[in-house]
């Protein structure tokens, strides 16, 4: 370890600015990811102007304040209204809702941060303590590996189909199909566009995660509101409450411990995830979701249990260090928001290369320790908010109806400023809700979605290396072992279906 870049370093974080601009990055990214559609790219776009002027170390300071803080906000309207602030939190919705809807909004929010913290330290800490063993195994995965990576990741989703497998499999396959639409990623084609122009640069994910997540459930409520005769009453009772100073049952530390698997999961899940280009924290959370499911049935995750929030929080808040990692090694960006730093880094006059660990070494030490710093303020900032978002969960769901399609509408809007997109999330909405009737579940028809061109986009690139000869997607061993892992996994789930059957016989 090279001390003096080190202790320049620590100069150029521990500063008062730098400080500053880790709590306001924080605390921005905490209240732009509890709205719906305002993801960690969109956050960190919408700032990225103000840092042109600034210095290094505060500069990326409020960046990664704002990624990380983006992440976790997400888990904020996921636990209180059911709407993922971001794709990444979709997962925390099973359990985290279900919790509010037991009068334990508090005890969901306080897992939510605390795992976040926890598998965003422990990822961090891994990045910098075996960088070098991490580089060597993604640069092991060519498009064949990624590709049969992507293939156990869908059948990993089947474990969140719910209680009907046929359901499950048809909104992933509806999912694929949505992520078809538009052009081909080799040729630039145009498919399943209907001739629509609207349709030709395929189908936004932010318009359909508000649709799936925030309008059909927007729907059922308004229904549900023409049938009630409790209304008044009702909102008497939680309107007294929301004044009230019974914030709800919080979370002890032996209820914290109790999520370690959950998180040790989450942790080495969402750090692979984050580690590899195109899959990200919607992928981690997804993945350390359905793993934590199937290793501990009995803590009936999926029915309101804090180690599903935990499972979901820890794997999406697991990928930030690692993304940064292919970045700062390779150039490469491991996802949207990774990218957008790297454009901060080179106008800082960084470019992120092989050699900016011996050109620029105290950057990025700089970089590792705000990785570390960042999850104070996140714990200062988030551990403030919590207490004013969990009075949120006490207004009358009849009452904030109106508020929540309004920032579902302008979520949606502002992330392009297109107005079609509006159209393509109530288009959406209204299928997500026809598939509510009809109990399909939503979150394989994300999952897929957004894993779809990643599959898609490497077979093609295997065939082409291979001369299209299919025998390219079995070219190493690692392949072959992650195909062996996808035949043991649906094997599994065959059989757990088969004894699901069984027991309800």
């Amino acid at each position: 370890m090279q001390y003096a870049p080190f202790i320049q370093a620590l100069g150029l974080v521990f500063t008062f600015e730098t400080i500053m601009w880790l709590f306001v990055g924080s605390a921005l990214g905490i209240t732009m990811g509890a709205l719906p559609g305002l993801t960690a790219p969109t956050a960190v776009a919408l700032v990225l102007p103000l840092t042109f002027q600034m210095q290094f170390a505060p500069a990326l300071g409020l960046l990664i304040g704002l990624y990380k803080g983006a992440i976790y906000g997400g888990s904020i309207s996921a636990i209180v209204f059911s709407i993922p602030g971001t794709p990444a939190s979709a997962a925390t919705i099973a359990d985290g809702y279900k919790l509010t809807q037991k009068g334990k909004t508090l005890k969901a929010l306080l897992t939510a941060l605390y795992a976040s913290i926890t598998s965003d330290l422990l990822a961090s800490l891994a990045v910098i303590l075996v960088a070098p063993f991490i580089i060597i195994m993604a640069l092991s995965f060519g498009p064949a590996e990624r590709f049969w990576l992507t293939i156990l990741a869908i059948m990993l989703i089947g474990s969140l189909a719910g209680k009907h497998m046929a359901k499950g499999l048809f909104s992933a396959a509806l999912g694929i199909y949505l992520a078809t639409i538009g052009s081909d990623p080799i040729s630039g084609a145009f498919r399943n566009t209907f001739n629509l122009t609207v349709l030709q640069d395929g189908i936004p994910l932010i318009p359909l995660v508000v649709g799936l997540f925030a309008i059909a459930p927007l729907l059922d409520d308004g229904i549900a509101l023409f049938t009630s005769s409790e209304r008044v009453q009702t909102f008497r009772m939680k309107f007294k409450d929301m004044f009230s100073f019974d914030f709800g049952e919080g979370l002890t530390f032996r209820e914290y411990l109790r999520t370690w698997k959950e998180v040790s999961i989450g942790t080495i899940v969402g750090s692979i995830a984050g580690m590899l280009p195109g899959l990200g924290a919607a992928v981690g959370a997804f993945l350390s979701y359905s793993i934590a499911k199937q290793v501990s049935p009995n803590k009936r995750i999926g029915e309101g249990a804090i180690e599903g929030v935990a499972a979901a929080e820890a794997g999406n808040s697991a990928t930030v260090g690692p993304a940064l990692l292919p970045l700062l090694a390779f150039g490469i960006p491991g996802s949207a928001t990774v990218a957008l730093i790297g454009g901060a880094l080179m106008l800082q006059g960084l470019t992120p290369s092989p050699r900016m660990f011996s050109l620029h070494p105290e950057a990025v030490y700089g970089i590792f320790i705000i990785l570390i710093a960042t999850n104070v303020c996140l714990l200062i900032i988030g551990r403030f908010f919590t207490l004013f978002f969990a009075r949120l969960g006490k207004i009358p769901r009849h009452l904030i109806i109106p508020v929540i399609f309004m920032l579902s509408v302008i979520g949606t809007y502002v992330a392009e400023y297109n107005v079609t997109h509006v159209g393509i999330m109530l288009v959406i909405g209204t299928m997500a809700f026809g598939m509510r009737l009809f109990g399909i579940p939503a979150s394989p028809l994300l999952i897929t979605f957004m894993i779809t061109p990643v599959m898609e986009t490497n077979l093609r690139q295997a065939l082409l290396i291979g001369r299209g000869q299919y025998v390219a997607l079995f070219n190493s061993p690692l392949s072959i072992g992650l195909l062996v892992s996808v035949v043991i996994v649906l094997i599994g789930v065959l059989w757990l279906a088969k004894m699901k059957g069984e027991r309800s016989v």
